[in-house]
């Protein structure tokens, strides 16, 4: 009796640290040319020169209005559409990977 119970301890202990260490919860996408529109008006779009696949893509977005280059915060964009907590992450941090989550 005392193995079943030990056993089914060590079983339970090692299910709870395969668990994440912080769940969040989605929050929603990014329309990146929404987010130029939202920081820097309605001439602005958003641009990335690099392949779809391309590894960290992610980072290479900005805001153009075909003469001038401006910063993207995705980070503002989650705030601001979701909510002042929500917070954005590229997961797999090609060019489509950006989304919104709430820790």
């Amino acid at each position: 009796m005392f193995a079943c119970h030990t056993i089914i301890g060590v079983v339970a202990s090692l299910a709870m640290l395969a668990a994440p260490v912080s769940a969040r919860t989605w929050a929603g996408g990014v329309n990146m040319n929404t987010a130029c529109v939202s920081q820097w008006g309605v001439s602005f779009h958003a641009q990335n020169d690099k392949a779809d696949n391309a590894a960290n893509s992610a980072y290479n977005w900005y805001c153009t209005d075909g003469n001038n280059q401006r910063n993207l915060d995705v980070g503002a964009f989650c705030a601001g559409r979701y909510g002042g907590n929500a917070y954005a992450d590229p997961q797999g941090k090609k060019k489509y990977d950006w989304g919104c989550y709430y820790p």
